[in-house]
């Protein structure tokens, strides 16, 4: 009677392992998906970003074309500050990474030519590329 339990015990150790090993498996296989989503969301978050801060720019300088004699770098955060089409304008100052954006603003014939740059954005669209 002792040997039919031994058995039924190494067995039920054979079938846990095996559980474990595939639970493991799953959740690896899970966990690389989540990152890879995290990384396409805060890309998402970056373009999007980059993209409003070039309108909300282009609209103040094209208000505001005095103003576009006076810009010294690193105003731009001030401008996004004071935009109304912006609840939370702290949110629009970094990328989906938590890294400031490039803001290049330059008089080009009295228009305002904006740049919107993130590094981190370039090195994920040039990861996904490969």
């Amino acid at each position: 009677m002792n040997n039919q339990k031994r058995k039924k015990r190494a067995i039920t150790l054979i079938e846990m392992i095996i559980v474990m090993i595939l639970i493991a498996t799953i959740t690896g296989a899970i966990a690389y998906n989540y990152r890879g989503s995290l990384n396409e969301g805060k890309a998402f978050k970056t373009k999007e970003g980059m993209s409003r801060i070039e309108t909300i720019l282009a609209i103040y300088f094209a208000e505001n074309s005095d103003e576009l004699q006076k810009y010294q770098q690193g105003d731009w955060k001030k401008i996004i500050q004071m935009s109304p089409l912006i609840k939370n304008p702290d949110e629009y100052i970094k990328d989906g990474w938590g890294k400031q954006y490039d803001v290049q603003v330059s008089n080009d014939s009295g228009n305002a030519e904006i740049k919107v740059h993130s590094d981190e954005y370039t090195k994920y669209i040039n990861s996904k590329k490969k």
